[in-house]
């Protein structure tokens, strides 16, 4: 355990480090963008600064049928000469050439030093500037005497998680007082903690007793494990972290808890959570109730081709859900839709699905029992396969009824299975994208929207905030985990009872 606790240290420690010097850095490329954004203005308005390590403002090339008398008009600015570069400089010349189609281009050199040309009117200016400081080496020798006092401690423990805790804890301490910066820096430290934290917490559950004893067993789940960490818990690290930033421009900007107070702090997420649980909630009853209805009538012997219907039923759950989605969208067309068709058929009147909310959300919740219900008929015929007819027979004798039989022995009997598919169908429930946004799309005026469209539409259709998108994410993925958590404690309690 003493290899485990230095492992996790260094770990601890250059991850922590390299992470607080990259924002840290990108910060500084920040405020220089927007100060070098300033002076630009002010260079093309002829208003000098000393700060500048070269300045200039090129005019645009007069008009001429004679291609060499288009040339550029550089006016040197007053604080160029004292600083001595050349004015006829190539990579300034490519440079507006860039700014005059994009409108601004920044290039920043290994030292720091920014170079921005920027459009303003007839003219394009173009500024150099060097930032005080510089980009943040790395501090070796800090970073040196923080592994050694963090292992030294881990090690210490000798197996004891609460000492190995405090030497990564230190570790991640020492990091964040040798790069003091901003916010942000304090949440990347925790956040690097928590590996080595999670190991001192299975170690002291005795989940890494069996390391050695098991270790050709772990060798085959290693692989298994692998993808697991890289295609869940990294993007799910990576967006925790991102929902503490905010995006804009192609830069990220930590706001701390903004995103979630800006969240938390809007009449319009508590509709949409309330249509999310109403939509979840109609869902997984209408999937119980048919899944359920369908696998007793499916049960009986009497019933003739059952394989066949068992067949048919499951085929919703087969077909891709967004193709189906599709389907059911034209289905549900005002003036060439099959359901309209019917009803005029039948004599009644053309419905406009998506006009309003209660027939858009029943349009919605249609198609996703159509595509739900297959499940849980599957999940209650194998539940019901295992009960013995002679429970059945023997209550009969003793003179219950069918409700009675349904209520006292069917249903306890399906609780073992039935409850975490009621669960599994709630989570996936609330987070049916592909429905929401195929079907209805929102519509009228995102009323019908849930919490997953709803983030997804602040990612990709309201100004790439993906940083509010993110914390749209871990609000749903904590209320899920209140959720599970909740109904697994009451089926133990159940159980127990």
């Amino acid at each position: 355990m003493k290899l485990c606790y230095a492992v996790g240290a260094l770990a601890i420690v250059l991850a922590a480090t390299l992470g607080f010097l990259r924002q840290r850095n990108q910060d500084a490329e920040t405020r220089a963008l927007t100060q070098a954004r300033a002076l630009a203005a002010d260079v093309a308005a002829r208003r000098p600064h000393p700060e500048l390590a070269f300045a200039a403002v090129v005019g645009e090339p007069p008009a001429s049928k004679y291609p060499f008398l288009r040339k550029r008009r550089w006016l040197l600015h007053p604080e160029a000469a004292r600083v001595g570069r050349a004015v006829d400089d190539k990579d300034a010349h490519d440079l507006v050439a860039q700014a005059q189609r994009a409108g601004e281009v920044a290039r920043f050199a290994d030292d720091g030093t920014l170079t921005l040309a920027l459009r303003a009117g007839g003219a394009t200016a173009i500024v150099r500037l060097r930032p005080p400081g510089g980009k943040q080496p790395l501090p070796w020798g800090w970073l040196l005497l923080a592994i050694g006092l963090g292992g030294a401690l881990a090690a210490a423990g000798r197996g004891r998680a609460l000492a190995g805790a405090a030497g990564l804890a230190l570790c991640a301490a020492i990091c964040a007082t040798m790069v003091a910066g901003p916010g942000s820096a304090r949440l990347l430290v925790g956040l690097a903690a928590l590996p080595g934290l999670a190991l001192c917490w299975a170690h002291a559950r005795g989940a890494l007793a069996g390391l050695g004893r098991h270790g050709f067993a772990y060798a085959y789940v290693t692989p298994a494990g692998l993808g697991l960490l890289v295609l869940v818990l990294v993007p799910f690290a990576v967006g925790c972290v991102l929902g503490f930033f905010d995006h804009a421009r192609g830069r990220y900007t930590f706001v701390g808890f903004g995103n979630f107070r800006e969240i938390l702090g809007s009449a319009e997420f508590y509709a949409t959570l309330a249509v999310t649980i109403a939509w979840t909630a109609v869902n997984v009853l209408l999937h119980v109730a048919i899944g359920l209805a369908l696998a007793l009538a499916l049960r009986e012997p009497w019933v003739r081709l059952r394989g066949l219907f068992r067949v048919l039923l499951i085929l919703p759950w087969a077909v891709p859900n967004y193709i189906t989605a599709l389907l059911w969208k034209g289905m549900f067309h005002q003036q060439y839709g099959a359901i309209n068709t019917i009803l005029s058929a039948c004599g009644l009147a053309r419905v406009s699905w998506f006009s309003g909310f209660v027939p858009a959300f029943a349009a919605n919740v249609v198609t996703n029992t159509w595509l739900g219900f297959p499940f849980m008929m599957v999940v209650c015929l194998g539940a019901l396969q295992s009960i013995p007819r002679e429970v059945y027979e023997a209550a009969a004798v003793d003179g219950a009824g069918s409700v009675a039989r349904f209520f006292r022995i069917t249903l306890p009997l399906l609780r073992p299975a039935l409850v975490p598919a009621v669960i599994i169908g709630s989570i996936w429930t609330f987070n049916q994208f592909n429905i929401i946004y195929l079907v209805s799309e929102g519509k009228p005026g995102g009323s019908t929207d849930i919490l997953i469209t709803e983030a997804y539409r602040w990612a990709f259709e309201r100004g790439e905030r993906y940083g509010l998108a993110a914390a749209y994410g871990l609000i749903i993925f904590l209320v899920l985990f209140a959720f599970c958590m909740l109904a697994t404690r009451k089926r133990r309690a159940a159980e127990v009872t």
